[in-house]
């Protein structure tokens, strides 16, 4: 399993636009990429303009089918540069060591 963490600092005012997008590729992951395990977006109380996205999927194949779909291909085209103000890669590509879900299977 891999996973990536990356706190995306929005523009002022728009972290509801960034989460409306979040929420619909979640949904498009969960419904059609089997192997994307995790694709979680929090915020934190005392940093509204902060968002960050934490995603696991089986494998560097599961990762590549994300990037392949729509919702991924629209964030790099259309979201980012509309919404993201910066982006800060906290973990790239990083092997699981321990993890429910690895442990259920």
């Amino acid at each position: 399993m891999i996973a990536h963490l990356i706190k995306f600092t929005v523009h002022p005012g728009r972290a509801d636009e960034l989460i409306a997008f979040l929420n619909w590729d979640a949904e498009v992951a969960a419904a059609d990429e089997p192997g994307t395990l995790r694709f979680d977006a929090y915020g934190v109380p005392d940093d509204p303009d902060g968002v960050y996205l934490y995603e696991a999927y089986e494998n560097s194949e599961a990762f590549q089918a994300h990037c392949d779909a729509p919702p991924f291909k629209k964030f790099v085209t259309d979201v980012s540069p509309t919404l993201v103000a910066k982006m800060d890669v906290l973990l790239k590509s990083a092997e699981a060591l321990a993890s429910n879900v690895l442990s259920g299977r």
